[in-house]
Formats: structure tokens, C-alpha cells, sequence
């Protein structure tokens, strides 16, 4: 699909919510993708860790051979590591020194070539709000405002993995720590009149859990409290009066050093978004 001017056509009172996924960001864009050739283009995109970048690089403008290029890149990849790494898990392992092993300021750098140094209230449209959790503050934001690249970060910066993002004296670390799917400042929005909120799940799945590292463990964890407070949402999505439809991605767990499935990840993203166009298309012609 060729690119086309990031504002051209988009409808303000669909708004689409991106979740926290481990490499998600390839679904979702999948996603964004195949809304389009569907003709809908979100005026309002949210995201939260790899909904963030996704929800990012879109609202930036990136389409077609231009996105490609970025997201299939081997120094995208690379750029999330950092040799400091290997001197900082020590100290990270023993609880004597560091934050985190991995500082984001390789993917920061990436992404400024790419994207430049704009804000994220210089995106017209789709605007773009990500969520973080701000340490500082001790709560959970979604931004609309402020560096775009570093908030994208931010919103990536897992606990322990990562570093967290320092950003105007304050410190943000991964917004799918309590949102996971921003959506619900939308709900009493008037100019919202539809809530698109797009997950993704892995399988397969560990199925009798007799042995998990701790990093499942984590991620387990984390997994639980977002379905807990997904399902809190959930109820106020029903009690707003909004059209609120909740599409879900699944494909394989992903894999470091399988950059070949990346493609069809972002596939499975895009026929989500076919399929369920294609059958909302049929039930209105029933």
C-alpha cells in the first residue's frame, strides 16, 4: 500500500486502543493496517508498551514500503540492547547497584532517524495518547503531550528489564503496568462514538505449567492483574453507552532470533481486521 498523508480522511469519533503485548507492535500495526484498506482511519490511537510504538510510528505517518523498512530493519531489533548490559546485570542480579539492565537510549536513537524529534502534540491525526506509569507521581498516565520517541520508550520500558525513562525530571517506566488497555478516559468523551480496543494472544501457551522461568512467572503475573482490570473495564465500556468492540489477534509466542515470522504477525493483525469487517459487512446485509 503506497503512503498517504497521515491526516487524510480520518473519522474523530473512532478511536482505536492498542495493549501491552510482547512484540505486539507487529499485529497491531497489522491491524491499522487492514482498518484501512477497510477505509477506517481512527482519529485517536492509544497504546500502551508495544501499543505505544505501534500506536507511534502509525500516527507518525508510516505506511507501505516506508514502515517496512523500520519494523523489519535488523537494527530495530538490535537497538533495544545495549552493551551496558553485560556490566549491569550483576549489580542487577544481587540488588546492589542498577535499575535496570537495558538504558533505551540505542532505540531512542533509532527512532530519531526515523521519526525525527517530533511531540506527540505535533501529530494531528490520528493523535496519539500512550500510557506510562510515573514512578514520580507513583500513578498510571496516558500522555497526549511531550517528546514523542521518549514517551514511546517509556511506555515500552518494562520494570527490571529496563531502565526507567527520565523524561522532564520524572521517571516512567512500562504503561502496561496498570494499562494495559487505555481506553476508558474515551468512555465519557463525547466526540468518541466508537472504542476499538485491540489485544493479542500468544499460543501456544504453557498448558499444565510444571515448569516455567521466572520471566513466565512474571509474565503470568502480569497477565492476571491486566484480566482483572480489563474485566473492571469491561464494565464500564458496558454501562457508557458507547459502541466498545474488542478484537483479539492470536498467533505464536515470539521469538528473538525468528525475525522471519515478523511478517506474519503483522498478517494475522491485518486479517483481524478483515474478518471482522467482512462479517460485519455480511450481518448488516442479513
Amino acid at each position: 500500500m503506497s503512503g498517504m498523508p497521515p491526516d487524510a480522511g480520518h473519522d474523530p469519533g473512532l478511536a482505536v486502543c492498542l495493549s501491552s503485548s510482547f512484540f505486539g507492535y507487529y499485529a497491531h500495526l497489522g491491524l491499522l493496517s487492514g482498518l484501512e484498506e477497510a477505509g477506517l482511519r481512527p482519529g485517536r490511537i492509544s497504546g500502551a508498551s508495544a501499543g505505544a510504538l505501534a500506536g507511534g510510528l502509525w500516527a507518525s505517518g508510516l505506511r507501505g514500503d516506508a514502515l517496512d523498512r523500520v519494523i523489519y530493519d535488523f537494527h530495530f531489533l538490535r537497538a533495544f540492547f545495549d552493551l551496558g548490559a553485560f556490566y549491569r546485570w550483576p549489580g542487577i542480579l544481587s540488588g546492589t547497584a542498577g535499575s535496570g539492565l537495558l538504558s533505551g537510549v540505542r532505540i531512542r536513537r533509532y527512532l530519531a532517524k526515523h521519526l525525527g524529534t517530533r511531540r506527540i502534540e505535533e501529530l494531528k491525526a490520528p493523535r496519539l495518547e500512550v500510557a506510562v506509569a510515573n514512578l514520580t507521581r507513583k500513578r498510571s498516565e496516558v500522555r497526549d503531550h511531550g517528546p514523542l520517541n521518549e514517551f514511546m520508550i517509556a511506555s515500552c520500558a518494562m520494570p527490571v528489564l529496563f531502565k526507567p525513562q527520565r523524561i522532564d525530571g520524572e521517571e516512567f517506566v512500562d504503561g502496561g503496568v496498570a494499562h494495559e488497555t487505555p481506553f476508558e478516559h474515551w468512555l465519557d468523551d463525547p466526540g468518541i462514538h466508537t472504542i476499538l480496543v485491540h489485544r493479542i494472544r500468544h499460543a501456544p501457551e504453557t498448558a499444565d505449567g510444571s515448569w516455567r522461568s521466572p520471566g513466565a512467572v512474571l509474565g503470568a503475573c502480569h497477565t492476571v492483574a491486566a484480566s482483572e482490570l480489563l474485566g473492571h473495564r469491561r464494565r464500564l465500556a458496558g454501562e457508557s453507552g458507547k459502541q466498545v468492540i474488542f478484537l483479539e489477534t492470536v498467533h505464536e509466542w515470539p521469538r528473538l532470533l525468528h525475525r522471519g515470522k515478523f511478517p506474519e504477525f503483522f498478517e494475522a493483525g491485518r486479517e483481524t481486521a478483515h474478518r471482522h469487517w467482512s462479517a460485519a459487512a455480511m450481518a448488516s446485509r442479513a
